[in-house]
């Protein structure tokens, strides 16, 4: 929108491989704003001013590919079949933090869900298909401002590394992929909430003390008695 660009919406299910077999209209190729590697337009002021935003925000996707790396092969998503290529700097992002595509012939996020539907499915198949995702950051979000900040000032930060997680498996779903475990994200939620409230997220649980039976006797004889009280008033009255 921004780039005055026409977008087609495909929501039936056959759309994408049909379009994939037309491949261009009027001499007009159709790009899959899904993918990696779309070019658009831009003067040679914008190229050099990408490059510079690129550079500064070098430490921040160098420390997210290293940190997702980890997490989709040794970590909670190492089930998940998930490969991770690059984290780079995005130019088709306006209001969204982050994003992930796949790769130029990978399979979309649309295609992965009719292959893995599929009676006779062939895994091998998919897991090749499926391609490496490129995580995409939007420089000029402040979520992703702040995590610069955060990894320049110490890689280890457990609340920046939490943020880098949440981040990608919400973007996974709003690109429309599977995430193999929702447990972990909704437990990385939960570490996140925690710490916005004030809370340890590492604190034991403890059991709700409960009131010693001749507390509620005292409690209940109170109460009566508050009862007696008021009825022998109301009898004054009449």
């Amino acid at each position: 929108k921004k780039k005055d660009i026409e977008v087609l919406m495909l929501a039936d299910h056959l759309d994408e491989p049909c379009l994939q077999k037309l491949a261009d209209y009027e001499g007009k190729k159709f790009v899959s704003i899904q993918k990696a590697d779309v070019k658009l337009d831009e003067s040679e002021e914008e190229k050099k001013r990408f490059s510079k935003v690129k550079d500064m925000f070098k430490p921040l996707t160098d420390w997210w590919k290293e940190t997702l790396t980890e997490l989709t092969e040794k970590g909670a998503m190492k089930d998940a079949g998930v490969k991770i290529e690059k984290v780079e700097v995005s130019k088709r992002l306006t209001d969204s933090p982050v994003v992930v595509v796949t790769s130029q012939f990978g399979y979309s996020a649309q295609q992965e869900r009719v292959m893995k539907a599929q009676a006779f499915q062939n895994k091998e198949q998919i897991s090749m298909m499926s391609g490496r995702k490129t995580l995409e950051i939007n420089p000029n979000h402040p979520i992703i401002a702040d995590l610069l900040a955060k990894v320049k000032a110490s890689k280890e930060n457990s609340a920046a590394k939490d943020t880098a997680a949440v981040l990608f498996q919400t973007a996974l779903i709003e690109s429309g992929y599977e995430i193999a475990d929702p447990s972990a994200l909704v437990n990385r939620v939960y570490r996140l909430m925690s710490k916005e409230l004030g809370v340890d997220p590492d604190a034991p649980l403890k059991e709700v003390d409960v009131p010693e039976e001749e507390e509620e006797a005292e409690e209940e004889d109170g109460d009566d008695k508050d009862e007696d009280d008021k009825d022998k008033d109301e009898k004054e009255e009449l």
